[in-house]
């Protein structure tokens, strides 16, 4: 079956729309303007001709530039998007060995995020979903080859552990657009295992990793990476949504040790984003730093409560 292309059918449309609209407004001048002219005394049959010629040469050249701006418009903010979508995607095959290969490649899982298109409209969210589906299929390649279950989780809570982060950091996170990663730690939890018990120190981990579970969804994974420290990462996320996201979630998680204590055991969070051509590393080092200044300064705040 023969297809048009989108650019034709463009063409065509606004082609056939402004024919009618120059034919009527040539009709309507020469019953109307040119009669106008004919009242007046001074007017003659070479007038009015020369008025109509004028106009309808006007009337064509105003519907050629718009003509031109159409086709300018369509094959630079729809057509070249969806082009270059319809090319990726085609290269996304994993059906074969060799298709396999070259999808496992780190030059062809970038392909989507490097076409970086910003259209603002219909576009622009098909390009994000096929990010995201990019994603999933990164995410499902990687459970195929899980051997063992529990390599990758931590037995204690069953979020994801450091292994499986290191997995991620290689596979999924370099070729998402944006990202977002939390890191925390619990505050005085140490002074949980000394004074109370470690059954308590182990409840506190267990509540805080239980609402880690509910917080985690496609877009943030959610690790245990020692003891006390976790990792959130947030895919697809500008910072101000990821930062909403998480500081809303700390407020849900509250208070973790019991208020007739005489210390306040707490959850405290540094993050850092990254977009465009960032390092995951480097992102992760940000908001590890982030995290060390702000649990000294929580510390002192406790510590000064207390006297």
């Amino acid at each position: 079956m023969k297809t048009i292309s989108l650019r034709t059918k463009t063409v065509l449309l606004v082609t056939i729309s402004l024919a009618l609209c120059v034919i009527f407004s040539i009709v309507v001048s020469y019953l109307f303007y040119s009669d106008a002219i004919g009242m007046n005394a001074n007017s003659n049959e070479s007038t009015k001709t020369q008025f109509f010629l004028i106009f309808s040469c006007a009337e064509i050249l105003v519907a050629l530039i718009i003509i031109l701006l159409a086709v300018f418009f369509v094959e630079n903010y729809i057509i070249k998007p969806i082009r270059s979508i319809s090319g990726v995607v085609a290269s996304m095959v994993y059906d074969n060995e060799t298709g396999k290969e070259n999808y496992n490649s780190e030059e062809s899982k970038k392909q989507l995020k490097n076409l970086d298109i910003h259209t603002g409209d219909e576009i622009e969210e098909l390009y994000h979903s096929l990010q995201k589906m990019q994603m999933d299929m990164n995410e499902y390649i990687i459970g195929m080859r899980e051997e063992n279950w529990e390599e990758e989780h931590d037995s204690m809570t069953m979020l994801s552990n450091k292994a499986k982060f290191e997995k991620r950091k290689k596979e999924i996170y370099p070729f998402v657009d944006c990202i977002y990663i939390a890191c925390l730690d619990i505050v005085n939890l140490k002074i949980v295992n000394q004074i109370i018990s470690t059954e308590a120190g182990d409840s506190i981990i267990t509540k805080v990793a239980r609402e880690l579970r509910r917080l985690s969804c496609d877009t943030i994974h959610t690790y245990r990476m020692e003891e006390d420290h976790f990792v959130i990462v947030c895919c697809g996320y500008i910072e101000e949504e990821a930062i909403a996201i998480v500081s809303k979630w700390i407020k849900r998680v509250g208070r973790l040790n019991r208020n007739t204590d005489n210390f306040e055991c707490k959850l405290v969070w540094g993050g850092s984003a990254g977009d465009k051509d960032f390092s995951v590393d480097e992102v992760l080092k940000r908001a590890d730093a982030e995290l060390y200044c702000k649990k000294l300064l929580v510390k002192q705040e406790l510590d000064a409560a207390k006297k």
